[in-house]
């Protein structure tokens, strides 16, 4: 009885200890598990804030879709910009698009229901606009910008014999926000014409031509697609009657014409790059729209010195080299899932909460915050800078960067460039610099702000010795 006993006491202690280790695993599981959701809580948060990367404000090459695609060439627009937070708010309505067309590549008629304003990274081209009851031919080259106002048919074609003719436009929708269509009058398969969707009836007694005769002029397309290719002699043919625009007469300042940006002055440049722009003064067009284009040379090494605009948001497209972004910003940006979004959201109020006097003043006020958005750019990327917020582009110490910028809102905007010669806070008087800066430092501000004697282009951080967090 006593082995049995001790038998029996023996069991039951293993029994309560394999319980307590049972228990301890579970806890050791819960912490392991608290602690990665608190990770993916942290990194959910510098995601919303920006962080490496710089989403919703930086979208690299992979974010763009193929609308066309053919050997002869392609039509990438990239994805819609979210429609939460200041992004939304700002440029929704906007798409920006890339078209890369093969030597001889022609694109068929169509009209888009939107604006378009576009900028020649490469190549030359012929560019035919069908509009007011007349036929308008202009030759475009690298450098060139235009405006193509909603709804009228454009054909093209690339007039090089070995180089690809590449643009990058901004669209404006007229119809729905953020969503834009293209529409064929001929066509096939593909594309279609949309001349298929009406009765045959509607369509004989609009043309005044029996039903077979009209499909073989709209519906009969050779093979190709919305991007074919030409014979040289056609296209030497299309070449010839285009023009640089400038043909005057009544309405001569709402003419559609393309513009060089770096055929003119730059309005400023120095050892560090130089800076193009066509503004709503010189394109009437473009002030319609509440546009802007500039574009920016930066040699390598160098820096755009921090600046914001004051109405304008700034979507910035890289043509050439790489570099990098930042930007400071007050905002949590959205994104993923609306139930994502929501948990986001719950989180958000449940920190806010938590921080209390610390994230609040005495009588409730939120806390100035800003968190820094920044990402690597290179050929494709698209940044995203709103009005007023101040940010700087880097060129690497490796290449020169170009980038192409459309200004949305641009009508009465003014460009506030922080550091420099040209910076506003030299222009802080001496009562003012004692109450801002402190008595004692007033003189020592005065010397920083003084320590740079160029501007709007500077020398950038590489190899000065004391470059942190790259």
């Amino acid at each position: 009885m006593a082995k049995k006993k001790t038998s029996s006491s023996m069991a039951r202690s293993q029994l309560a200890a394999l319980l307590i280790s049972l228990c301890f695993l579970s806890l050791a599981s819960n912490a392991v598990g608290w602690s990665r959701r608190g990770e993916r809580e942290e990194e959910d948060e510098r995601r919303r804030h920006g962080g490496e990367g710089g989403r919703p404000y930086h979208f690299g090459e992979e974010s763009f879709r193929h609308w066309t695609r053919t050997r002869h060439g392609r039509f990438s627009v990239l994805e819609r910009f979210p429609d939460e937070q200041v992004v939304g708010a700002a440029v929704g309505g906007y798409r920006v698009a890339v078209l890369e067309a093969a030597p001889r590549a022609f694109l068929q008629p169509s009209h888009y229901d939107a604006d378009e304003v576009f900028y020649v990274k490469e190549g030359e081209g012929v560019i035919v606009l069908l509009r007011e009851g007349r036929r308008e031919s202009f030759c475009v080259r690298e450098g060139d910008a235009m405006v193509i106002p909603a709804g009228a048919i454009v054909y093209s074609a690339n007039t090089h014999s070995s180089k690809w003719f590449r643009v990058v436009m901004l669209l404006n929708p007229v119809s729905t926000p953020g969503h834009f269509e293209e529409y064929f009058p001929v066509g096939g398969d593909r594309p279609e014409s949309f001349f298929s969707a009406f009765s045959d009836d509607v369509l004989q007694a609009a043309f005044n031509t029996r039903r077979e005769e009209l499909e073989k002029v709209f519906e009969r397309q050779r093979e190709g697609g919305e991007i074919t290719t030409a014979p040289e002699e056609q296209i030497r043919e299309l070449s010839k009657s285009c023009s640089r625009g400038g043909g005057g007469g009544s309405g001569s300042e709402w003419e559609i014409k393309p513009s060089s940006l770096t055929g003119k002055s730059p309005y400023f440049s120095n050892n560090h790059g130089k800076l193009f722009e066509l503004t709503g003064d010189e394109c009437r067009h473009l002030k319609k729209l509440d546009l802007q284009i500039g574009l920016a040379n930066i040699t390598r090494g160098s820096m755009i010195a921090p600046n914001y605009n004051t109405r304008a948001t700034k979507l910035a497209v890289v043509l050439q080299g790489s570099g990098y972004f930042e930007m400071a910003c007050p905002h949590v940006s959205g994104g993923g899932s609306s139930e994502r979004r929501e948990r986001e959201r719950e989180h958000g109020r449940r920190r806010e909460e938590e921080q209390g006097e610390e994230e609040h003043g005495e009588r409730g006020e939120k806390a100035r915050r800003y968190h820094k958005v920044r990402a690597q750019v290179r050929e494709g990327s698209v940044i995203v800078i709103p009005a007023s917020h101040p940010a700087t582009i880097v060129a690497s110490e490796g290449e020169s960067l170009a980038v192409v910028c459309f200004f949305v809102g641009a009508n009465h905007d003014e460009k506030v460039f922080l550091a420099g010669r040209n910076s506003p806070l030299r222009q802080l008087d001496d009562p003012a610099k004692k109450l801002v800066f402190g008595g004692s430092a007033a003189r020592e501000a005065d010397r920083v702000l003084a320590a740079q004697p160029e501007q709007i282009l500077l020398r950038g951080p590489h190899g000065r010795g004391s470059v942190s967090d790259m």
